[in-house]
């Protein structure tokens, strides 16, 4: 109680100060270098009319007319600095923690943890017949900025199945959603001419969400729950197949495999991110990249305690010692050609650069230090171009100084090149 009586004291002092205010007195500085003589002189010095030194120009800047006001408080001493910048630290590190608490859950250390959000339960393989009246049988909603997202239209792109199966591209905008951060495109005309139900194609996820659980909403009672992208939704039942990225590619691929089975002159490539027999070394590499990078990276930058920040960072500084020297003798991360292990992976390792070592404070410097990391990522993009057309990398790493304002308070978003600028860098 005491500390926010203190704050409520300071900010009654700096209301009063509005009254009484006055520029800082400003300090002018002089560039200077030192003659052959020894004598100082100003940088870029020139002769006026008596001989003497002058300067043309000064290294500093004229501090402009138009300056944002300040209360001029850190100049005035008062309250005395010693008081002031403890009290600002407590009430912005408060302030900042509850923020962090609101948007993602931490345990009593300031570990962050990783909910599942999981809706849908043991889907079935997907139905390789059309609807009824032609049209798609499902539609996947995705998010550029979001890695688990790309993850799936990585996979969508490699095994051909675009037409199959259609993707809405999902703008984040938190201001303009009722629930969470995803808004919807306008409809294309293809899905209007499906007649597909209109809480399908516009407004928000969160109306989608709504929509597919109507049966077991009161009328007019909105879905409570997180609406989390990626996003299967089967058309025909107006029901979610699942949300959970790792379950939407196996069923991907399974249906790619299955219509490459059913006729050989499907327009389906030969590709299989998930090979018979493969299946619990694919899921144990998951498990292990995961822990260690994939979600390394967000326990650093979602972290609000230092030990929480240590034992992530020192996780990921494991990752990519670990990740680099396997990928010295192996060209993929398991077997010979790319699985869905791989695609998880470029999801994540596009992003580390320019979102992940930077807002998240993930360590570990950039990918064109660990060379066999670098290698890897050339040689997937030269063996399945498709991948560099998967995602809008300045928009991805772009979304994450704008939406997190919390871990950027001044909004300031970075340079970031396009996908094939830093491929070309690594």
């Amino acid at each position: 109680m005491m500390n926010y009586r203190l704050g409520l004291f300071l900010s009654l002092i700096s209301v009063a100060r509005c009254l009484r205010l006055s520029p800082p007195p400003i300090h002018r500085g002089l560039s200077v270098s030192v003659s052959s003589s020894g004598r100082i002189v100003p940088l870029h010095a020139t002769k006026d009319d008596d001989g003497a030194a002058s300067s043309s120009f000064s290294l500093y800047q004229t501090i402009p007319s138009n300056k944002p006001w300040t209360f001029g408080i850190l100049t005035s001493g008062f309250p005395p600095q010693q008081l002031l910048v403890p009290v600002v630290k407590f009430v912005t590190f408060h302030v900042w923690r509850l923020m962090m608490n609101e948007l993602v859950t931490h345990d009593g250390q300031g570990r962050f943890v990783r909910e599942s959000f999981q809706a849908g339960n043991n889907p079935s393989p997907l139905d390789l017949s059309p609807a009824n009246d032609g049209g798609p049988r499902y539609k996947l909603y995705l998010g550029n900025p979001c890695p688990w997202c790309h993850r799936v239209k990585a996979a969508v792109a490699l095994l051909g199945i675009e037409d199959d199966i259609p993707i809405t591209m999902l703008i984040d905008d938190a201001e303009k959603a009722s629930k969470g951060g995803w808004i919807l495109p306008n409809p294309s005309p293809r899905d209007i001419s499906f007649g597909i139900a209109d809480e399908l194609i516009r407004g928000d996820l969160a109306g989608v969400y709504t929509y597919c659980y109507r049966d077991m909403l009161k009328e007019g009672e909105r879905y409570r729950g997180r609406c989390t992208a990626p996003l299967l939704v089967d058309l025909k039942s107006g029901k979610i197949v699942t949300n959970e990225s790792n379950e939407i590619m196996i069923l991907l691929n399974d249906y790619a495999r299955r219509k490459r089975e059913q006729s050989v002159e499907a327009a389906v490539t030969g590709i299989d991110l998930r090979p018979v027999g493969m299946e619990e070394e694919l899921d144990m590499a998951t498990k292990r990249w995961f822990d260690l990078l994939w979600n390394g990276s967000y326990r650093c930058g979602f972290a609000t305690s230092q030990i929480a920040y240590d034992e992530a960072a020192k996780d990921v500084l494991k990752g990519l010692a670990e990740m680099n020297e396997h990928l010295a003798s192996k060209p993929y991360l398991i077997g010979d050609s790319i699985s869905e292990v791989d695609l998880k992976n470029f999801a994540w390792v596009t992003r580390h650069d320019y979102a992940y070592s930077v807002i998240f404070k993930s360590p570990g410097g950039r990918i064109a230090q660990y060379p066999h990391i670098a290698s890897y990522v050339k040689r997937m993009v030269t063996e399945h171009p498709a991948l560099l057309d998967t995602t809008d990398l300045a928009d991805a790493c772009g979304s994450y100084y704008r939406q997190l304002f919390m871990l950027n308070f001044g909004r300031i978003v970075p340079y970031i090149p396009s996908i094939r600028e830093w491929v070309a860098g690594l």
